[in-house]
């Protein structure tokens, strides 16, 4: 019997149908996996007439934590039993259809551990040991109580000891052009074959047995099998490289093999591989800047398909990626974590980008411009690849300990993003394009009554897929951005820097953000955190005006829940709990000087004694800089002057959010569109700004 079709026999009984005709399909196209010469061939529980038995009802295990996917029961009980993970991970790529494998599972566990349970749900499992113990027997099946089931393999804890352990197993999982985390692309221009991982947020053990959740931290040392052409990125740096003929004494067959080691913990969906015949560009830098550990240390890599190799500019990418490196060591405080830095531009990649730690992957067709670039075009493309900077300290060396702090990753990275293209294309208006392109999502989120909070509750890692979206790419930000402004900029990079310290290459939350932030700058954010992370929604803070004989008698802001206008706001007022906040008051006068006022306001209704007795003013603007999160309407009298005065206004922030502010008028009832769009046909013939201009004509 093949091993692949000794593998259908361990398959769970739901996937032997499929498992059918990936056999047949695989037999007829493909050599069978070849499992070492002492792994016994296995049968399922009963084929030979004797079931496995259960485990005992004593040590029953609950069913949650044998939900498919990562329970957060099973995660948890993980987390609090099992340390010093590492994995030595084995693959055989040349293939066309699967990719065969050894793994090796070392860990320590505590002696009241209970039943094991790994995650698995590839597509055949060939033999596994323990501790040097096989659980398969050629005559019986799986051990007793041994169980592949549910995406889970269990093992019972007779099998195992308190303190060091260690797994093998042989498995194979498959590889396609989508669906699988290996993707497969076939080039058409060339008809070359290229392969890619793609494993956030739990898909690791779809590629191989493991503990898949982000808190189980592990060391790779992986080896892989490619045909000899070839070239395979992996996150560690390259320890070997073995020609074809090398190969003899290894369970694997003819090719060329590859061997990574990446000795720092890392996270199992931030895990990474990339092979086929790349082409390779790599730029030098003068200085040393980065910590790097490998030979060859004075280059960042970047990997592209072979046919589009002409069409890249290769020296912009690399020279985009080193500035963002650059950058964020001076603003994080520390060198680069890892030891090397390699860049892939992976055809047909769903995403912008991936942070693997190391190895980071960028969409191709994002990044190499057919056709000149407009500035949106290269703006974005410049965006991206400072998330995923930004990412190897917030995210791979900092993760976050479960995937309901999705945004504690996703949203500090494109914050930081925009700090770094502030100041290295200050030119281009980084926080105007903050305004109009990241928060607009989110708003338009928050005042409907799906609106979610920043932080949501996750049972399961399944799940992890539905929290992705404008909460926690738009909203985490934005919110990042009036946390800032309440602390200080100062006391915000100091509480970043120490939140980094505290927890090195381990898991933090974001209670452990805003305390490392609330300690640098001695500020209780208990209040930012029940309003900005645990609450949905957001405020609609309105200014009001009152004159007297020329001079302001009184300025007050006043909030209420913004969905109470769009028809989600029934949820929300029930909740009589006003929003804190710090914003900028600009108190406006045309042709002389502006008066910039800042307030803290923590009710409903928040005086400004400051403007009393100012001149009355041509208009308020309550969230000049735009460091408030919500809605912000101008009273009546400021509303009027921005209609009429809109494309006059110079300071291209305050422009923009001036035509903010009219379009939340027209949402709001307080404007005709039939007003909104004559503005727009009068003032937009002389607009500059391409990012506004799309804006407001997409508005329109």
């Amino acid at each position: 019997m093949s091993t692949t079709a000794r593998a259908l026999l361990l398959a769970p009984t739901s996937t032997v149908a499929a498992g059918l005709l990936a056999l047949a399909v695989a037999t007829s196209c493909a050599p069978a996996a070849r499992a070492p010469d002492a792994a016994p061939p296995v049968q399922p529980p009963g084929a030979a007439g004797r079931a496995a038995e259960p485990l005992p009802d004593s040590e029953a295990l609950d069913p949650k934590l044998l939900e498919p996917g990562v329970s957060r029961e099973l995660a948890e009980r993980r987390a609090s039993t099992l340390g010093d993970v590492a994995y030595e991970l084995e693959l055989d790529v040349t293939d066309t259809l699967r990719a065969d494998g050894r793994v090796r599972i070392t860990f320590t566990r505590k002696e009241d551990a209970g039943h094991l349970i790994l995650d698995f749900r590839g597509s055949a499992l060939h033999s596994l040991s323990a501790n040097g113990e096989p659980l398969d027997h050629p005559e019986f099946g799986l051990a007793e109580g041994v169980a592949w089931e549910g995406g889970h393999i269990i093992i019972p804890e007779r099998f195992l000891r308190a303190g060091k352990n260690q797994l093998e197993l042989y498995f194979s999982s498959v590889m396609a052009a989508a669906g699988t985390s290996i993707i497969r692309f076939r080039d058409p221009t060339d008809g070359e074959t290229y392969l890619y991982t793609l494993l956030v947020p739990s898909d690791a053990h779809q590629l191989f047995p493991c503990f898949d959740q982000p808190d189980l931290k592990a060391p790779l040392r992986l080896t892989v099998n490619a045909p000899e052409a070839w070239v395979v990125v992996s996150n560690g740096r390259l320890e070997a490289a073995w020609a074809p003929a090398d190969t003899s004494g290894h369970w694997f067959g003819p090719g060329h093999a590859w061997s990574f080691v990446f000795d720092q913990p890392i996270s199992t969906y931030v895990y990474a591989l990339a092979a086929g015949p790349w082409a390779r560009v790599a730029i030098p830098w003068p200085e040393r800047p980065v910590r790097f550990d490998v030979a060859d240390p004075d280059s960042i890599t970047l990997y592209l398909r072979r046919s589009r190799r002409a069409e890249a500019d290769a020296d912009t990418l690399l020279g985009e990626n080193l500035a963002a490196l650059r950058w964020m060591e001076q603003y994080f405080g520390q060198p680069y974590p890892f030891h090397k830095l390699d860049l892939v531009l992976a055809p047909a990649f769903p995403f912008g980008g991936m942070e693997h730690a190391g190895a980071i992957f960028y969409n191709e067709s994002r990044f190499i411009f057919r056709e000149p670039p407009t500035p949106d075009q290269r703006w974005a493309r410049a965006a991206t690849i400072y998330h995923e900077v930004a990412h190897q300290w917030f995210g791979d060396y900092v993760t976050m300990e479960w995937f309901d702090d999705l945004w504690l990753k996703e949203g500090f990275a494109t914050y930081v993003a925009t700090h770094a293209l502030d100041a290295l294309r200050h030119e281009s208006g980084a926080w105007r394009r903050f305004y109009l392109r990241t928060k607009p999502p989110a708003y338009a989120v928050e005042v409907t009554s799906g609106t979610v909070p920043v932080w949501q509750a996750l049972p399961n890692l399944d799940l992890a897929k539905s929290n992705y979206g404008p909460i926690v790419y738009n909203k985490a930000p934005a919110i990042l951005r009036q946390l800032e402004y309440l602390v200080g900029d100062t006391a915000f990079r100091q509480g970043v820097r120490l939140f980094l310290e505290r927890h090195a290459l381990s898991n933090a939350t974001w209670r452990d953000l805003l305390a490392a932030i609330g300690d640098a700058a001695r500020h209780d954010l208990g209040a930012f955190g029940e309003h900005y992370i645990l609450r949905a929604g957001m405020p609609l803070v309105q200014t009001e005006l009152a004159l007297e004989n020329g001079r302001i008698q009184e300025l007050a802001l006043v909030q209420r829940p913004a969905g109470a206008f769009s028809g989600g706001g029934d949820q929300l007022r029930r909740s009589e709990r006003a929003w804190p906040g710090k914003v900028r008051v600009r108190i406006g006068y045309e042709g002389e000087g502006d008066v910039v006022i800042p307030v803290t306001f923590a009710g409903k209704r928040t005086l400004v004694p400051q403007a009393a007795g100012l001149p009355a003013p041509d208009f308020v603007w309550a969230n000049d800089g735009d460091y408030g999160y919500g809605l912000f309407l101008p009273d009546a009298k400021s509303a009027a002057w921005f209609e009429a005065n809109v494309g006059r206004i110079q300071d291209p922030l305050l422009r923009a959010m001036a035509w903010g502010a009219l379009w939340d008028l027209v949402r709001n009832l307080a404007l005709s569109p039939h007003r909104y769009v004559q503005r727009v046909l009068d003032e937009l013939p002389r607009e500059q700004d391409e990012t506004l201009a799309g804006t407001v004509l997409g508005r329109a």
